[in-house]
Order: C-alpha cells, then sequence, then structure tokens
C-alpha cells in the first residue's frame, strides 16, 4: 500500500516537473518569437524601402529614355521619334550631292546657302542645314494645324487617296534594312499613318488654294512685267575663256602658246560650221577640248555674261534667225567665241516672269490666309531639345551616301527589268 502510494506520488511529481518544463519552454518561445517580429518589420520596411527606390529609379530611367517633345501644336506632341522621318527625308534628298558640292565650292552641301522652298527661310543668309532644321518644323506645324482644319471640315481619305498613300510608303521603306527602319522609327503602319496625315492635309490645302487664287489680281500682278525687257534671244555658241582660275581662286591670263592654240582651234570650228548640218556637233570630243559649247539664252534686261561690251552685245542682237557671227573678241568679258542666233525674239522669258509674279501674289495669299489660322493654334517648340540638332548629321550614318546610291540603282535596274 505504501509502496503503492509512493509510485503514485513519484509519477504525479514527474508530470509536474513535465508541466513545469513545458511553461518555461513556451515561455522561452513567447520571447524568442518577440524579436522575431521587430526582426520582420525591419526586413519589410528595408524592402520597401528599396521598392520605392526602384521605382523612382525606373521612373527616371523611363523619363530619360522617352523620346524628348521638341515641337507642341496645342495638345499635340511631336517628339524626336516623331522628326526622324522627315529629317531623314531632306538627309538623303541632299546627301548624294554632298561630295561634288565639297569638290566644287570646297564646302559641304549642309554648308552652302540654304536650297529648300520655306519662304520663311531668307536663302542668302541661312546655311543649307540651318535652313532645312528651320523647314522642317514649319512643314510639320502645317501639316498639323492643316489637318486639324481639314478633320474639322469633315474631310476624308477616299479609297483612291488610300492607295496612293500605300504606293508612297512602299517606296519609302524599299532598300532600307530591318536596322535602318529600326533606328529612323519607320514602319509600314508608323508611315501610313504620317502620310495619309499627309495626304488629308494637303487635300485640304489643295482646296483652299484654289479659292484663293481666284482672288490675286493677275493684272496688278504683272503690270511692272514689260514685254521689251524680257525680249529673249536664244543662241548657241563656242568660245574659250582667255583667263583661268589659279588655286586661290584668282584670274591669270592664258600664256600666248595656249591662247594661239585656242585661237586656231576655234578658228578651225568656225570654217566647219558653214557647211555643218549639226551645229552643236562642231566638236568631235568636247572632252579633249578647252573650247565650249554653250546652248543658252539671255534678255535684254539681264544682258549676257560672255559678252559684255555693249556694242558687241548690239551686233549680236541684231542678229537675223540661223545666222552665224564673226569670231567676236570680248576684252572686258575676257571671252573669244561665235555665236548662231537660234531665236531673236522669244517670248519664253516673259512668260515665266509673268507666271512667276502670279506665283509670288498667289503664295502671299496663302500666306496671309494661313497666318489667320496659324493665330488660332498654340505653337511651342523645345529649343533645348531641337538646338542639339544640326541636319547633315542625324540620319546620314544609318542610310549612307552608298546606300542612297545602291537604293537608286536598284529601283532603276527594277524599272529597266534587269
Amino acid at each position: 500500500m505504501n509502496s503503492s502510494k509512493k509510485i503514485m506520488n513519484k509519477q504525479n511529481n514527474e508530470k509536474d516537473n513535465n508541466v513545469s518544463s513545458n511553461v518555461s519552454a513556451a515561455k522561452g518561445n513567447k520571447r524568442l518569437s518577440g524579436g522575431g517580429v521587430s526582426d520582420v518589420k525591419k526586413i519589410i520596411i528595408g524592402a520597401v524601402c528599396v521598392i520605392i527606390v526602384l521605382v523612382l529609379c525606373i521612373g527616371v530611367g523611363i523619363q530619360q529614355f522617352q523620346p524628348k517633345v521638341v515641337l507642341t501644336i496645342n495638345n499635340t506632341k511631336l517628339t524626336m521619334d516623331d522628326l526622324m522621318y522627315p529629317i531623314y527625308e531632306r538627309e538623303s534628298a541632299y546627301l548624294p550631292y554632298d561630295e561634288m558640292y565639297q569638290m566644287y565650292t570646297g564646302k559641304s552641301i549642309w554648308d552652302n546657302n540654304y536650297m529648300g522652298s520655306d519662304r520663311n527661310v531668307d536663302s542668302s543668309l541661312a546655311t543649307n542645314s540651318a535652313g532645312l532644321k528651320q523647314e522642317i518644323i514649319d512643314a510639320e506645324t502645317e501639316y498639323q494645324i492643316l489637318y486639324s482644319e481639314a478633320k474639322k471640315a469633315g474631310y476624308k481619305l477616299s479609297a483612291d487617296d488610300k492607295k496612293e498613300v500605300q504606293k508612297e510608303v512602299s517606296k519609302a521603306l524599299k532598300g532600307l534594312s530591318f536596322t535602318q527602319k529600326l533606328r529612323l522609327n519607320i514602319s509600314k503602319s508608323k508611315l501610313t499613318k504620317r502620310f495619309e496625315k499627309r495626304k488629308l492635309a494637303d487635300n485640304y490645302k489643295n482646296d483652299q488654294t484654289k479659292e484663293l487664287d481666284k482672288t490675286v489680281d493677275e493684272k496688278a500682278a504683272i503690270k511692272d512685267i514689260t514685254k521689251k525687257d524680257y525680249r529673249e534671244y536664244k543662241v548657241q555658241c563656242y568660245a574659250y575663256s582667255t583667263s583661268a582660275t589659279d588655286s586661290n581662286g584668282k584670274a591669270e591670263k592664258l600664256s600666248d602658246s595656249k591662247l594661239a592654240k585656242l585661237e586656231k582651234e576655234l578658228k578651225a570650228l568656225y570654217e566647219k560650221s558653214a557647211d555643218a548640218k549639226d551645229f552643236k556637233k562642231l566638236l568631235e570630243d568636247d572632252s579633249k577640248s578647252d573650247i565650249d559649247f554653250s546652248d543658252t539664252s539671255f534678255t535684254e534686261k539681264d544682258g549676257w555674261s560672255m559678252v559684255t561690251d555693249k556694242k558687241l552685245l548690239k551686233q549680236i542682237k541684231e542678229m537675223k534667225n540661223n545666222e552665224i557671227s564673226d569670231i567676236i573678241k570680248d576684252e572686258k568679258s575676257g571671252h573669244v567665241l561665235f555665236v548662231k542666233m537660234i531665236n531673236n525674239n522669244s517670248q519664253d522669258s516673259y512668260k515665266d516672269a509673268c507666271d512667276s509674279a502670279i506665283q509670288t501674289a498667289q503664295n502671299e495669299a496663302y500666306d496671309k490666309w494661313y497666318q489667320g489660322v496659324l493665330e488660332n493654334y498654340k505653337v511651342s517648340e523645345t529649343t533645348d531639345v531641337w538646338d542639339d540638332v544640326k541636319i547633315g548629321t542625324v540620319t546620314t550614318d544609318i542610310v549612307t551616301a552608298a546606300d542612297l546610291e545602291k537604293m537608286n540603282q536598284d529601283s532603276s535596274d527594277a524599272t529597266s527589268g534587269k
């Protein structure tokens, strides 16, 4: 009995000890858990901070790599990506002639005077690079405004318009590699959108121009142009200059022996001219001769640079059609020549002068109308972006002169069926 009691007491004591141990363990775990929560909070806060920093960095990065806005017209924003194609259009049009211009003028085609068609650019003051840069801004502004006006007026492209656009898109993309298209930021869909926009703007402009042309007083435009001033003399001649330009651009008189040789050659041609069936073909090989053939003309108003002596020029003006002059030596101009009169009373220059004057008046009427429309739009240019752009350097390394030559050759071969 006592033994049983002792055994039971012993078991109860062991149970109490186990419970006590479990309670202690639980208390220990509770303290550990309290420390863990604190660490987790720190980890979460740290992670949140990292995420915030990453988001900010990504945001800044996206901002940095987003296309930069160059031109804003009301709510429409045009970025550098949008302007890559119009830049490429101009650069690819002039680049093939750059080498020739450097050879003959000593300057690149971009540094020569402006050669474009923007009436807002003074070609005598602006370089071709600067002028084309302004031309792009003016043209893109005009397209956007006329497109908006066309949409307001309910203009839509016809099926034929859309077919024409697709032909233009195919032509623009032909010959360009995937990488070149990527770098120029162009694709079939992007160019289709751009050309359709242009087409709609052009349709609207053409309609407005037709109406504006009717308002022009053509008689007033040509009132100062006379048939007497613009009487044109069409002539053909063989000539040589008595001087040559040296490496410094200065005129140097030719040696006596050289002049004697040229005089003899010109005299031989003159003797052949009387019986020649074709006056233009007296020179058998003009590449081997210093005698130059010219098929040219001059007007009463402007005179002729080949013959500046008034007495000699008067003699030429009095020639009958198909008459051939004697050999003429003009000491003032430094030319020796003989002339065949082709037409001593052409009206072509007069007609051209009248057409030009009327066209100028029509352009002025359009410009006045467009300026009125422009006043209804808010146009702003981001100069800190556009100022860094230099036309002649943007796409010329993407599509080089050699690339353009190959594309042109491939196009010619395709046309001729080679």
